[in-house]
Order: structure tokens, then sequence, then C-alpha cells
């Protein structure tokens, strides 16, 4: 009985934002939202077809951005700005759990249509739009020694869409270890408008440096470059301990998995 009700109390301290911290997950620049299309019903792709494939409310990789203006095409003609406020301004909210954020950026490159062809205001690019694709996101964060372990592989994983123009390249810095470059595929000429999802498996070192209390810094600069696409999208970058799927997947079904997901933690934390 006793090791049931502690396990059942950590559980609720969990839910109801007690002391114990959450180990370190992911730490998101974006929201998974589709580019922020909502409804997605009646949304036509270019293909034809329709842009939510699997119809379950959410654009997400295989999927595709919509047509808009029924031309057959996705292009500059399809512009398209579903930021928040919070994300014009760049002071979006961060996904994930386990860190600490101090000063991560980029929301604004997200849920926008990054188009040469762009007429309206809070364009994030301060050269665009005649050169609008030069997308960059900062992560700034901390992690404490016990929220994640020593060496984990972590993943850049990224969503984007209608990248169909070479060449074009991500290329990460970090605190100490050399950039690295990251290639990308385009899509092909039947895909047009293609939501893609892409990932690289980056090493505990290049990510984090200690903070000397036995707690990790972790830096992360993004650029993505491609000044000769006329138009592309970004609905997300983060850094994971999973890598992203590379197919559309349904979105977790509510609390029921959430609170499975939370008793699993605590679980393991008493094993610990």
């Amino acid at each position: 009985m006793k090791q049931g009700f502690a396990s059942a109390l950590i559980v609720a301290t969990l839910m109801s934002g007690g002391a114990l911290a959450a180990p370190f997950d992911f730490i998101r620049i974006g929201d998974r939202d589709g580019f922020g299309f909502s409804p997605t019903a009646g949304l036509q792709a270019a293909g034809p077809g329709p842009a939510d494939v699997n119809g379950n409310g959410l654009l997400q990789q295989t999927e595709f951005l919509p047509d808009l203006n029924n031309d057959g095409a996705s292009n500059t003609q399809d512009n398209f700005d579903n930021r928040s406020a919070a994300e014009v301004a760049n002071t979006g909210s961060l996904g994930g759990t386990g860190y600490t954020d101090s000063g991560s950026n980029g929301f604004k490159w997200t849920d926008i249509g990054l188009s040469t062809a762009y007429t309206g205001s809070n364009f994030p690019d301060p050269g665009g739009p005649a050169n609008p694709n030069n997308a960059h996101f900062e992560f700034r964060f901390h992690v404490g020694g016990g929220d994640i372990v020593t060496g984990s592989t972590i993943f850049f994983n990224m969503i984007f869409a209608d990248y169909d123009v070479t060449p074009a390249n991500v290329t990460l810095d970090f605190a100490v270890e050399p950039t690295e470059t990251v290639a990308i595929s385009t899509q092909s000429n039947a895909d047009d408008g293609l939501i893609q999802a892409a990932f690289t498996t980056l090493t505990f070192n290049q990510v984090f440096t200690s903070d000397g209390l036995g707690g990790w810094d972790g830096l992360v600069l993004v650029d993505f470059i491609a000044s000769s696409d006329p138009y592309t999208a970004f609905d997300f970058v983060e850094l994971a301990l999973d890598e992203i799927p590379l197919t559309a997947v349904p979105e977790p079904a509510g609390m029921t998995i959430l609170g499975a997901g939370l008793f699993a933690l605590a679980v393991r934390r008493r094993v610990r």
C-alpha cells in the first residue's frame, strides 16, 4: 500500500506542477500546428486533391500546403501569414520540457509563406521579400545535470514545405564545435507544395557545454539558406531526444495518453 500511495503521489505532484523537475525531452521553436492552417477541411493541394490527405485536421509531413488561389500550383500566389502576434514579435512560446530558456528565438519565421511576392506587413526578413528565405533560428537554453543523460544523442528536427529550388542547405553553428551543414531533399515535380520532415543527429558535445555547476548550457544557431527559392515555409524546428517521423502520424489523443506518460515517468523516477 505504501508503494502504491507513493507512486500515486508522484503522479499527482507532476500533474499539479509540483516540485519534481521533468527530464529534458525536446525544445521546439514554433508550434506543431500545421503551419497555422485551421480548419483544414476544404483546403486543396496543387495535386489536385485535399491538402490534409488523411483528414485529421492537421497539415503534416507527406501532406501539402494549400493551393489558395486554385491555379494548380503552390507558389508565390499562395502567400499566407498565420502567425500569432507573439510570433510576429519573435516572442512565441517554446515547446518541450526539462529546460530553462535563455533567449531562444526564430518564431517569426514559422507559419508564414516566405515569398518573393509577399505584400503584407511584418515580413520577417529585413532584406525581403526579394530575398526572403534565409530563415534563422536560435536555441539558447539550460538543462540541469540530472535532467539529461550525459552523452545522449540529440536530433535536430525540422518541418518545412515546398522546397523545390536548389541550392539550399541548413547550417548549424555551436558554442565550440565546428559548423555542420545539413543537405535537404527537393520535392518531386508531382509533389508541389509537399510538407517534408528532415532530421540530423548531433552529438551531446555539439549541443551542450558545461555550466561549471553540474548543468549544461545548450546553444545551436540554425540558418536555412535558400536565397534562390521564391516560396517556402516552416512549421517548426526542434532539438529532441527522438527523431521526427518522416511520414505523417496522428497527434496524441488527449489526456489519457498524457496521464499514462506521466505515470510511466513517475515509476521510472521511483526505480531510479
